[in-house]
Formats: structure tokens, C-alpha cells, sequence
């Protein structure tokens, strides 16, 4: 009897060990009276301005998706399927609640799980862009160095020749697709060669929607708009405990929260978020203690928004806390692309 999949604990340990060295750092070099003095000072209406906020970037993200996934689904299932894929990413390592949200939206949208994760795929690339554009483009607002608004113009040609790229190959995917699997039966031996091909031909098969330039523009405006809700909740409660903060600082420290989440860490990027927050807002003069309560704050936030959002997704698609974890189990399965 074959052996049911189990999850690789040991290679998750790396990413716990990071998050507990980064948080034991952080908290040594605060004041335990000031970080919960600034904690208290948050009015209450902040915390739920933010909350609605940052729930509101993730109603945009969903009608991103459910443009990706080329309008075959409704909203409300692209919603709560991305919902309870960020519960999942939230208490589970390797983001398996990105293979979990393709699993549960792939029979609503009658794609394969590989169609759905492909859109899944493209959303991230478009993140990356998106992220990497308001650190950089932040970067001459709140920092005065010679070369940063050079580096934020340049940056920003290359993000818009990515999204040109993008439409391009979406335009042409059709022809794309047949040359790389005559490039990989030329090739074929190459062990990896046949993997490869079938993520390329998945991520093909992602960007089928953005060959309309309606649908590309709309994906870019929505992810767009949905990060700037974020940056928007962000420097609400930045404002609260900072003052003299602007939002650019928020937009700053998002971006390079997005960036260090890249870092192995403990699901839900504990700790290395409160790390790079630490020290990206103390260069900017915040002290550690204010800015390990912000982070703390935020991250908090983040953690009650998805948590109940993804509950009401979980109970929305019929998947138990069990379930869940069964979808997690079998990432490594399906993170496998058939020989």
C-alpha cells in the first residue's frame, strides 16, 4: 500500500529557524515599555480602516483573477478560493496555499489544475514587477541619494518593457508553444527537459487572457489599484505612529517587504516581515521599538483579515481545517509535472 504524501517538515526547518532568529533580534533591540506603549496608541478606527482596506485589496486582486482566468469563473469563486489559498499560505510552508487555491477554482472554471495554477503564476510575475516598481520608484521620495531617481526611471522603462514582453507573448503563444516542444524533442535528453517544457507550456497557457490588450491593461490597473489600497492602509497607521511619515514611506516599506519575503521564513513571512520592517523604517529615523509595533500591527492586521476571509472561503468551497492541510500535502505531488 502506497504511502500517503506527507509534507517535507524538514526542508520547512530552515525558514522557521530564520523567523525565530530575526524576531529574538528584533525584540532585543526594542524597549518592551515603548513597543507596547506605541501598540496602545493605535486608535481603534485606525486598525479597522486598515482591516477593510486591506480586504478591499483583495476583492480587486479576485477580479484580477477572474480576468487571468479569462472570465470563466464568477467572482465570488475566484474570491474565496484566493481567500482560502492566503488562510493556507498563512499556516502552512512552501505557499501551498497557491496550489490550494488552483485546486479549488480549476473545477469552477473547467480548466486543468495547471491552467489555474499558470494564472496563478502570472499574477506573482506581475507582483514582482508591481513591488519592485513602488520600492524603486519610492526610493528619490524618501532617501536622498545621487542615483536614485535614475535608478527609478530606469527601473520603470524596464517594468513597462516586461508588461510589452508579456503582451507579446501572450499575442503569440500559439506559434510559441510548437517550437518549444520541438526544441525539447531535440533535446530530449535531457532529463529536465521535459519538466521544463510543461511549465513553459503552463505558463503559455496563463497568459492566454492577456492577449487582448483590454484584458492586460485591466489585470496590470487591478493589481495596481490593489497595492495601492495596501499602501493606502499602510501609511494610515504608519501616520498614526509616525506623524511626520508620508505614504511614500509605506509604499517604501511594502515594497521592500514584498522583496525580503522572498527569504525563507516561517509561513505567512513571520518574522522577516517584522525584520525588514525594523530596518527599512530605521533608516528612514524610526526607532525599533515604534517600528516593531507598526510591523506587529500590520502583520497582525494581515493575519485576522486572511484568517477570516480564508475561514469564509474554507467554509464557502466545503474544505476543513483537515482538508486544508490535505490539499498542502499533496503540493509536492502536483508541484511535479507528470513525465
Amino acid at each position: 500500500m502506497k504511502k500517503p504524501q506527507r509534507l517535507p517538515w524538514r526542508r520547512a526547518l530552515p525558514g522557521f529557524i530564520v523567523s525565530a532568529a530575526v524576531l529574538v533580534v528584533v525584540f532585543a533591540i526594542s524597549d518592551p515599555r515603548t513597543l507596547w506603549q506605541a501598540l496602545r496608541s493605535v486608535p481603534l478606527w485606525v486598525l479597522a480602516a486598515a482591516s477593510v482596506l486591506l480586504a478591499l485589496s483583495l476583492v480587486l486582486r479576485a477580479i484580477s483573477w477572474q480576468v487571468l482566468l479569462g472570465h470563466r469563473v464568477k467572482w465570488a469563486d475566484a474570491f474565496w478560493a484566493l481567500s482560502t489559498g492566503y488562510l493556507i499560505n498563512n499556516i502552512i510552508p512552501f505557499r501551498a496555499g497557491e496550489a490550494a487555491r488552483a485546486f479549488l477554482v480549476a473545477p469552477k472554471a473547467r480548466v486543468s489544475f495547471w491552467h489555474a495554477l499558470s494564472t496563478v503564476m502570472v499574477e506573482r510575475l506581475f507582483d514582482v514587477v508591481l513591488l519592485a516598481s513602488m520600492l524603486v520608484g519610492s526610493l528619490p521620495w524618501v532617501l536622498d541619494v545621487p542615483w536614485a531617481r535614475q535608478a527609478a526611471w530606469g527601473f520603470g522603462g524596464a517594468a513597462l518593457g516586461v508588461l510589452i514582453a508579456l503582451a507579446i507573448i501572450a499575442r503569440y503563444r500559439a506559434r510559441l508553444a510548437p517550437a518549444l516542444t520541438s526544441w525539447q524533442q531535440r533535446h530530449a535528453h535531457f532529463s529536465w527537459g521535459k519538466r521544463l517544457l510543461h511549465w513553459a507550456l503552463s505558463f503559455l497557457d496563463g497568459l492566454e487572457a492577456l492577449a487582448s490588450p483590454t484584458s492586460l491593461t485591466a489585470v496590470t490597473f487591478l493589481l495596481a489599484a490593489s497595492w495601492g489600497v495596501q499602501v493606502a492602509a499602510y501609511g494610515l497607521t504608519l501616520r498614526a505612529l509616525v506623524p511626520q511619515a508620508s505614504y511614500l514611506w509605506a509604499a517604501f516599506a511594502l515594497g521592500s517587504v514584498g522583496m525580503g519575503v522572498a527569504v525563507p521564513s516561517a509561513p505567512g513571512g513571520l518574522g522577516v516581515v517584522e525584520g525588514v520592517m525594523v530596518f527599512v523604517l530605521g533608516v528612514l529615523g524610526v526607532g525599533p521599538s515604534v517600528a516593531l509595533a507598526y510591523a506587529l500591527a500590520m502583520h497582525g492586521i494581515y493575519y485576522v483579515v486572511t484568517g477570516v476571509l480564508g475561514w469564509g472561503g474554507a467554509m464557502v468551497y466545503g474544505v476543513s481545517l483537515r482538508g486544508a492541510f490535505g490539499q498542502a500535502q499533496n503540493w509536492e505531488k502536483h508541484h511535479e509535472a507528470p513525465e
